[in-house]
């Protein structure tokens, strides 16, 4: 049965589990096994029945599995077959990793690895590299998963195992895809693909399929990553490849759910949590319910989606997810704001900001401890991070521009209309006059935002040449001076060490900071209110006392009007901060039928609203830009030495 049990191994490797209704195969392989039990068998002959019985049940009942496996154990122990003791122990390690239990199925292992070097078993060292760069792939400890990939590979290459060559491939290529190596983990899926074709391999062939569609999706080439989710489906049916299949669908949903279109993301999502629910995968079950509450949301069963999320947070904290755990923290934000219930509001946000926070502690360690030891690999992805930052910027630039110029033709077609029904042809002179008169206002408001937004681009622009730009390139000094103390066999310089760590962490810190002020995460995932409250928290209160004041915000408003609303607020309270000397602001967002307004008061030094530097202020002419696009008003109540107060209303 090893044949049989080493191709199976390759499965396992990349988290297959085949159900036990769809593989008759396997249920006469254990029913041959058990009445081979009723032969007088010796402990040994018997000891191997029962770890073969427990690697087949991995595929029908993860509990007979244990008790097979234990059993097999237990006497491999009491004849002291050491061979047979490695391959108890590795047989176990299988089901903990098809359980989810990574750290049980690692030490059972790497104890089973011991005793194969002892023995200088090749073979079974190769299988366990394999299995145990899976599970730290699972703990996404890629380094290591590589490492026992590649010695893995070492073997099978000599001995021209193509089978277990491809499915390493495969592997190989999962790994450089979560280090963002898209192009290589391309060619080690193309060599895979190629090999399982021509093999009619279709169970791992859907893996391979799968993972093609993962790195399109990280690629953001969303046409190229459905094709590939549809294919996998097709494929893995026919190979009885139920995990790839439920992957499939859930990934689908997921670029239903980016593309906003969510009663198709939740039918898909459907479909991979009946076959999820029915293989017992109870962590991607969870996984799936998360996304399929925020589409719940989306659509406005705030109900549903807090069901989907408190299930998900129950499963997360007691297995352990503190990405997860963040994520449905964040996500009950938005669905007990949709059902009104303020106390949870408030309690899941201090949650979601405690996690946030330790969370964010964490990986500043992480990145900190692995200078020491891995600067050529964390030189390769800071180069690729700054890559993707400014792909991001750019694409957010063209974003905006495309933007604005649909809402100005927007703008632009609805006078038309409103013009040519209005005054029609008797009164054709006078329309042309007010037609021009509007388009000249809808050119100088567009030319103000536009002002607007390339004063904000080159403000960006500065603080990542002057801000980020300088503290990497004085990381970049600190690291390769200790390059060359590591090159040159010397002791690296502990300060040195320290000031390339504190360099790098600044400078994630101040990208964070950047980012939030492009389009704080707050506005973008729970509304105008909070993201107002999180840009407040952030003014120093030792100078000057800060209230917020809010009413009738508790469901969403539309994005742009958020956007702009935001933007009118940032704006005037940075103006108070600056230039008012106030000891009080005073902020209150009000919404009801006709519309909404915003009042923003301080007791400031104030100012003369007839003199030209308020008429020619940069700061208030973005406000009425930015509010007249929404045929919006703004009012300014101000004297000097009394304060001022800034009205900000837009119709319903």
């Amino acid at each position: 049965m090893k044949t049989h049990r080493l191709l199976f191994l390759v499965l396992l490797a990349s988290c297959l589990k085949i159900s036990s209704y769809a593989q008759p195969a396997t249920k006469q392989l254990i029913d041959s096994l058990k009445r081979e039990l009723g032969n007088n068998l010796t402990k040994a002959q018997k000891a191997k029945v029962y770890g073969d019985l427990s690697w087949y049940y991995n595929a029908v009942s993860l509990d007979s599995a244990f008790r097979y496996g234990d059993e097999a154990l237990k006497i491999a122990r009491e004849i002291h077959d050491q061979k047979l003791i490695a391959q108890s122990l590795s047989d176990l390690g299988a089901i903990y990793f098809i359980k989810g239990e990574i750290d049980q199925s690692l030490e059972l292992y790497n104890q089973s690895l011991d005793i194969r070097k002892t023995e200088n078993d090749e073979e079974g060292i190769a299988s366990l590299n394999f299995k145990i760069g899976g599970a730290y792939f699972k703990k996404s400890e890629l380094e290591k998963a590589m490492s026992h990939y590649l010695e893995a590979l070492r073997y099978y290459e000599q001995i021209k195992n193509e089978n277990v060559i491809a499915n390493l491939h495969s592997n190989v290529a999962v790994v450089y895809t979560a280090l963002h190596n898209y192009s290589k983990a391309l060619d080690y899926l193309k060599m895979a693909e190629t090999y399982f074709q021509q093999q009619n391999l279709y169970a791992p062939l859907a893996n391979v399929t799968l993972s093609m569609g993962n790195v399109y999706y990280a690629l953001l080439d969303t046409a190229k990553a459905q094709d590939s989710y549809e294919k996998t489906i097709d494929v893995a049916k026919k190979g009885l490849n139920f995990l790839a299949e439920a992957s499939a669908y859930n990934n689908l949903g997921q670029i239903y759910t980016d593309l906003g279109q969510h009663k198709l993301a939740v039918d898909y999502i459907q479909k991979s949590l009946e076959i999820r629910i029915r293989e017992k995968l109870e962590s991607d079950v969870a996984s799936s319910n998360i996304t399929l509450a925020i589409n719940y949301a989306k659509l406005r069963n705030f109900s549903k989606s807090k069901s989907l999320l408190l299930t998900s947070l129950n499963y997360f904290q007691q297995t352990g997810g503190g990405e997860k755990i963040t994520s449905i923290y964040y996500q009950l934000i938005a669905a007990y704001a949709g059902l009104g219930e303020v106390d949870s509001v408030f309690h899941y946000m201090n949650l979601y900001k405690k996690n946030q926070s330790a969370e964010l502690d964490n990986k500043v360690i992480e990145v900190s401890n692995e200078l020491e030891t891995k600067y050529q690999t964390e030189k390769k992805e800071q180069q690729i991070e700054i890559l993707n930052q400014e792909t991001a910027i750019q694409k957010l630039r063209l974003r905006q521009r495309g933007l604005l110029l649909l809402a100005a033709m927007a703008v632009l077609v609805s006078g038309s209309i409103l013009v040519f029904f209005v005054f029609k042809q008797r009164r054709l002179k006078a329309e042309a006059r007010l037609q021009q008169e509007i388009n000249t206002q809808q050119e100088k408001a567009t030319r103000d935002v536009l002002d607007a937004e390339e004063r904000e681009r080159r403000r960006i622009a500065s603080d990542l040449h002057d801000g980020v730009g300088q503290t990497l390139s004085a990381a970049l000094l600190n690291l390769n001076y200790l390059y060359k103390t590591i090159a040159e066999g010397k002791t690296p310089d502990p300060q040195v060490m320290d000031n390339a760590r504190g360099l790098v962490k600044d400078s994630y810190q101040e990208m964070r900071s950047i980012s939030h002020q492009m389009m704080p995460n707050a506005l973008l995932k729970a509304g105008l209110a909070t993201s107002i409250k999180e840009f407040l928290d952030a003014i120093d209160g030792k100078n000057i006392q800060v209230d917020l004041n809010v009413s009738g915000l508790a469901d969403r408003l539309d994005q742009q009007l958020e956007t702009v609303l935001y933007r009118a607020v940032q704006e005037a309270v940075n103006n108070v901060v600056k230039h008012a000397q106030a000891t009080r602001l005073t902020i209150q967002l009000m919404k009801d039928e006709e519309g909404i307004s915003v009042t923003i008061e301080d007791n400031g030094r104030g100012f003369d609203p007839s003199g030209i530097d308020y008429a020619e202020g940069i700061g208030l002419k973005n406000i009425r830009s930015r509010v007249g696009l929404l045929q919006g008003s703004v009012e300014v109540d101000a004297a000097p030495g009394r304060g001022t107060v800034v009205v900000i209303y837009i119709p319903a």
